[in-house]
């Protein structure tokens, strides 16, 4: 009897397979708590609106805006970031029909100045030509940004909104829709 054996070079690639599969997972383990959310709960679609934010909105006015999100507001504490002194945040499922993960709005002495969405890696392109069709041809922000890769940005009359140029070669980061207020 003949005994069938998976061959040598077989049993490498599934091993580096599974090595690179448990880095990946394991670098990223404090996104694995927010992706487990997204898959195990329900949580509200939201209708994000950018062109009717506006600077001159306070948490009121946002919940309103936002109306059915169950923001959580909360004081930053000082120097924790340069996006505001308060933020209201909520996870969501979908933001304008497309996957997204949660939503964050940022204050600075009472006024909204940013709104933030992290979007899962797998829309990316969609949110891309969702922003061409709504907002004409990017222009590169020309820097960097703290969440990776060159940024693209589209101007509104109420601000602009910048985006991820790339998508990331990692399946588990996001990549983050934020709507600066002029």
């Amino acid at each position: 009897m003949s005994e069938k054996t998976v061959p040598q070079w077989l049993k490498g690639v599934v091993l580096i397979f599974l090595v690179l599969l448990a880095l990946m997972v394991f670098t990223n383990r404090d996104r694995m708590d927010v992706y487990g959310r997204y898959f195990r709960e329900t949580s509200p679609s939201v209708t994000l609106r950018l062109a009717e934010l506006s600077s001159t909105m306070d948490e009121a006015a946002l919940k309103q805006h936002f109306a059915g999100v169950p923001l959580r507001c909360v004081g930053q504490a000082p120097g924790a970031d340069s996006l505001g002194d308060r933020v209201c945040y909520a996870t969501v499922s979908q933001a304008d029909g497309h996957g997204a993960l949660t939503l964050a709005n940022f204050f600075r002495e009472g006024h909204l100045v940013r709104t933030m969405v992290h979007v899962p890696w797998w829309v990316h392109g969609t949110w891309i030509d969702r922003f061409n069709a709504a907002y004409g041809t990017p222009y590169h922000a020309g820097k960097v940004s703290d969440w990776g890769g060159p940024v693209l940005r589209w101007n509104m009359p109420n601000g602009y909104v910048d985006f991820n140029r790339d998508r990331s070669f990692n399946p588990l980061e996001w990549n983050v829709i934020l709507w600066t207020g002029r």
